[in-house]
């Protein structure tokens, strides 16, 4: 026939795709990069804020600090002191013994980390108002007994001790005693109490110091520690710093300001650089026994010698049930006290962690330049081609080569882009103890790429699609002049689905489907799709004979099957029964065909089957049985009117796998003609079986050895090969 046909385009669809394949994409993606990069200069960018905190965990988690002095020593009224001293809390005059002892160490100050807000009960003068009716004259005894309190107070003030004070939201007196502190710059708000709850003021006014006790967490994690707050209008230290001022002797300390807010706290001639909201990130180390002394050790004079002498002493209490237990961004927890005794190593360390205020600037700007990259790094669509090819111009070569002209998107811009910001943030902590967040950058150029890609692959499909409808036509025309055959070949191919279609967002099931007919078109079908409750439906069948009848058959029996089962909600030997006379008055050239469905309860992996003549399925255990599924079903389909099929029940496990096929698999011929069999399979699915491989890596290699067994052999039959793995219920 020498009759050149013209090709016909299909019209489709123009609007927003169109627009997208006309080449605006790259404006898109820098608009959507531009709006992320501005929300990479917010302070706190909502949700992205625990993924910015989490990489500042993350590096202390990997890279502690390596503790290099030790400045502090903790002594703790730990469980052993508790067990020799006595209960908690002490009688005062124990404390007071118990703070002499240390300053005959000769520590360079003593901050206490315990509140002393309530007279003592076990002090002589209360105890004598308690026995005064009981033993009058033991009573007047007592209460000539100097006060625990002033006991405590006199040996305060006989030391460098600072006290702590805790802030509270109610306003209390301002007189108390507090180190002066001169402002240097601008003045900017700092975070503040609008009181503080303070020790007995007998005891109060004896010590050298006051420095606040109160933590501030993030989410359940103690990050950074407060230098200064205020307390009314009146700026106090914290125990940490207010201890190394006494230590350092200086009766007062400097804060220095900028246009951004506090910027340095002076002591003397150390000056420590501070966030502007006087905070400081902690630079922690993991939890190190060998920076505490008990104090019964101190009390019994077991303490090693020179273990205090020049250092600052924090006195805590770590007992359980003494003490809160703070987490740390490491995500130990350890006590208050050694989260003062880490602030303080960080400060003579000169080890301090800093986020800078120019810390989201450059990662706005190293997002901005990554976002450039991806952007016009993703190629863009071709040139569209007229659609008025000569059909003799446009062979099997012509259309592969114009497939494959569609762009590629690649991967290695943002996956370069990521790994030069993590090392960035890695270095940038781990040399310069500068807190930089690649994760946002990151989580931005992901998303952006991933957008852009989502884009390009809408753009790509529509010329894709346009590229199709032209081929659609040609092929019409090809198959009008090639012969029917060719075409209904095509048709029939596609009416089977595609299990990334139907499985496209359900993970507990993995299908394998092939089909080869052993003629132009074949009698072999396969179907699944997915039911209400969560089950699956699969079907393979082999109609009698070959050629053209046997595919319109083929065809037949797979759309009523499928319409009688979406039609009732019935058992599948109801439904076996109502296929058999659903396509039994469809059969006027009198065919039959075998069928095996099974349907499957994707929660449970419980398992209805009915076999209706076919070839037994394969249960591929995960362990590595195999088992010929071969209970119930009857004769194939149009041999028997309203026979009662019925049906049976298997139970898979996850990784387990059924095997269905028809029997040109099994049946398939050597060049000797030799039959492949069963048996030559069952290697392969014990193997995958017991590996728990999934169903196209199984059925892949069944293919490959039946291809091997046939050698340069044509097929004998139609082959159609079905495999169905279940996950378990979680898809996992």
């Amino acid at each position: 026939m020498g009759v050149a046909a013209k090709s016909r385009t299909p019209p489709v669809k123009s609007g927003w795709r169109r627009w997208l394949a006309s080449g605006r994409t790259r404006w898109l993606g820098i608009s959507i990069a531009g709006v992320f990069a501005v929300a990479l200069l917010i302070p706190d960018p909502g949700p992205l804020s625990s993924l910015r905190l989490g990489i500042f965990d993350s590096y202390q988690t990997w890279l502690p600090r390596e503790r290099l002095s030790a400045p502090a020593v903790i002594v703790a009224v730990d469980d052993a002191s508790l067990a020799r001293i006595g209960q908690w809390p002490w009688p005062r005059d124990t404390v007071a013994r118990l703070i002499e002892r240390v300053a005959a160490r000769n520590p360079s100050a003593i901050g206490v980390g315990i509140m002393f807000a309530d007279p003592d009960r076990t002090s002589p003068e209360r105890m004598a108002d308690g026995l005064r009716a009981r033993d009058p004259a033991l009573a007047d005894r007592l209460a000539k007994l100097r006060p625990n309190d002033s006991i405590l107070a006199e040996a305060i003030a006989g030391a460098p001790v600072v006290l702590g004070i805790a802030g509270i939201d109610q306003i209390t007196p301002d007189s108390a005693p507090l180190a002066p502190a001169r402002i240097v710059g601008p003045p900017a708000p700092l975070s503040g109490y609008a009181g503080a709850l303070r020790s007995l003021p007998e005891i109060d006014r004896a010590a050298r110091g006051h420095g606040l006790l109160s933590a501030v967490t993030e989410s359940g994690v103690l990050r950074r520690a407060l230098l200064v707050v205020t307390v009314g209008e009146r700026p106090v230290l914290t125990l940490t710093l207010e201890s190394l001022r006494v230590a350092a002797g200086e009766s007062s300390y400097t804060l220095k300001f900028d246009d951004d807010g506090l910027t340095h706290i002076a002591i003397g001639e150390r000056e420590i650089p501070t966030q502007d909201d006087g905070s400081l990130w902690i630079h922690y180390t993991p939890p190190d026994r060998t920076r505490y002394v008990s104090a019964a050790d101190v009390l019994e004079g077991r303490d090693a010698p020179g273990l205090i002498e020049n250092k600052i002493v924090l006195l805590g209490a770590t007992a359980t049930g003494l003490v809160e237990m703070l987490t740390t961004a490491r995500g130990e927890r350890i006590p208050g006290v050694e989260i003062h005794t880490q602030v303080l190593e960080n400060v003579m360390d000169g080890s301090l962690l800093s986020r800078p205020a120019w810390g989201r600037q450059l990662e706005a700007l190293a997002f901005a330049l990554a976002a450039i990259l991806v952007v016009f790094g993703m190629p863009q669509l071709p040139a569209r081609r007229s659609s008025s090819i000569p059909l003799q111009t446009q062979g099997k070569n012509d259309r592969r080569r114009r497939s494959r002209s569609l762009p590629k998107p690649s991967l290695i811009v943002p996956l370069v882009s990521s790994i030069a910001l993590a090392a960035t943030g890695v270095s940038a902590y781990f040399w310069g103890h500068v807190l930089l967040d690649p994760a946002t950058p990151i989580a931005g150029i992901s998303a952006l790429y991933g957008l852009m890609l989502s884009v390009t692959l809408v753009a790509t499909d529509f010329q894709r699609r346009e590229i199709a409808a032209r081929l659609a036509t040609e092929r019409e025309t090809a198959a009008r002049v090639a012969g029917e055959l060719e075409a209904a070949r095509s048709i029939q191919t596609g009416l089977l689905p595609k299990p990334e279609v139907v499985l496209e967002h359900e993970h507990r099931a993995g299908i394998f489907a092939y089909m080869r007919p052993a003629r132009e078109v074949g009698g072999d079908l396969y179907d699944f799709f997915l039911l209400p409750d969560d089950k699956l439906f699969v079907m393979v069948g082999d109609v009698s004979g070959k050629g053209l009848p046997a595919a319109m058959f083929m065809a037949v029996s797979k759309a009523l099957a499928k319409s009688s089962t979406l039609r009732a909600a019935a058992s599948l030997d109801t439904l076996m029964t109502s296929f058999n006379a659903e396509i039994s008055r469809e059969n006027p050239e009198q065919l039959f065909v075998t069928v095996i469905a099974l349907v499957i309860d994707l929660r449970t992996g419980e398992v209805e089957y009915c076999n209706a003549g076919h070839e037994p399925p394969l249960l591929a255990r995960r362990s590595g049985e195999i088992v010929v599924v071969n209970e119930g079903g009857g004769p194939p389909l149009c041999v028997m009117d309203d026979f009662p099929y019925e049906q049976s029940r298997i139970k898979l496990e996850p990784g387990d796998m059924l095997v269905l096929m028809s029997d040109g698999i099994t049946e398939a011929m050597n060049s000797d003609g030799a039959l492949c069999g069963r048996d030559r399979l069952n290697p392969l699915l014990a193997t995958h079986g017991g590996r728990g491989a999934d169903a196209a890596a199984l059925g892949n290699e069944i293919l490959a050895a039946v291809k091997a067994f046939e050698a340069s052999a044509d097929p004998a039959d139609d082959q159609t090969l079905v495999i169905v793995s279940w996950r378990g219920a979680t898809g996992s």
